[in-house]
């Protein structure tokens, strides 16, 4: 597999820049939050299903790090100091409407199979046709995440998205190595119940397809084709088709096959407002 991190080698010295914007370096502490907004951003994106939500939370993580940004002593890397803030603010937010709507793992997937259409979606030219199906990958995929719990879904974003390792993970969610393990294993399980002999993303020969989850979606209210919500994020691009996920479909685990399938999605960035607010908040920052 392949996580998502941060850039190594190349990438920027991000424990630097800390240790720079700690002496009151205001350049180096707006460098170091550009480069955590879109990290934080995609993981409360995952964590909550909601753009709106996920900015909001991502700027309240941003202000918790720059107001404890000299409390952090080095003792692992700062991406993982970083997610360990992000991840106590997350489980402590107030649960919205779209992670309200997904009851657990098998009303989601009872819903699933009853919904699926025997045919296409066909009403729409091949633009709108490709947004939609697009728009209704990312909600069934994201809709699967929340069909988690809480600390399960953590433990699966944290270790199977962006690939940290049990030790990174145990300490981003403060238990030990042992819980993290355990955590991950079950959410995995949680995941092939769910996608086994459903997902066409993921296995060809199973029969769901995204397309045919349209017109549910929109009788459901889940989709509405005037005000997609997914297409027009910072960083999205067009859904890349089952037949092109190459190396989840090299995957034997279910679970980790999914896991390459959100890895191939887009890489959404924070919105302008988020940087906008946070500037705001900190004036430190040299906008």
């Amino acid at each position: 597999m392949s996580p998502e991190t941060v850039p190594q080698g190349g990438g920027p010295d991000l424990e630097g820049l800390a240790r720079r914007a700690v002496t009151g370096d205001g350049r180096a502490l707006e460098e170091l939050c550009r480069n955590l907004q879109d990290l934080v951003y995609r993981l409360a994106l995952r964590f909550c299903s909601d753009p709106e939500a996920a900015a909001d939370a991502t700027q309240e993580i941003l202000i918790l790090v720059i107001t404890h940004l000299a409390e952090f002593e080095g003792r692992s890397k700062l991406t993982t100091w970083v997610y360990t803030i992000a991840s106590r603010h997350l489980l402590r937010t107030v649960r919205g409407p779209v992670e309200v709507s997904v009851a657990g793992p098998e009303p989601f997937a009872d819903w699933i199979d009853r919904n699926l259409a025997p045919e296409p979606f066909t009403h729409h030219d091949e633009a709108e046709y490709r947004l939609l199906a697009g728009e209704v990958r990312l909600a069934c995929t994201y809709g699967m995440l929340l069909a988690l719990s809480r600390p399960l879904r953590l433990a699966y974003l944290l270790g199977d998205l962006i690939g940290l390792a049990d030790v990174d993970g145990a300490q981003a969610l403060e238990i030990s190595p042992a819980a993290f393990r355990q955590r991950l294993a079950r959410a995995r399980g949680v995941m092939r119940g769910i996608i086994a002999d459903r997902c066409g993303l993921i296995r060809a020969e199973h029969p769901c397809r995204c397309d045919r989850q349209i017109d549910s979606s929109i009788a459901y209210g889940i989709l509405d084709p005037r005000r997609p919500v997914f297409s027009i994020l910072p960083g999205a691009h067009a859904p890349i088709p089952a037949d092109t996920l190459a190396e989840a479909a090299r995957e034997l685990d279910l679970a980790c096959a999914i896991a390459e399938g959100y890895r191939s999605g887009p890489r959404f960035r924070a919105p302008d407002r988020v940087w906008q607010a946070l500037q705001q908040a900190c004036p430190a920052l040299t906008g």
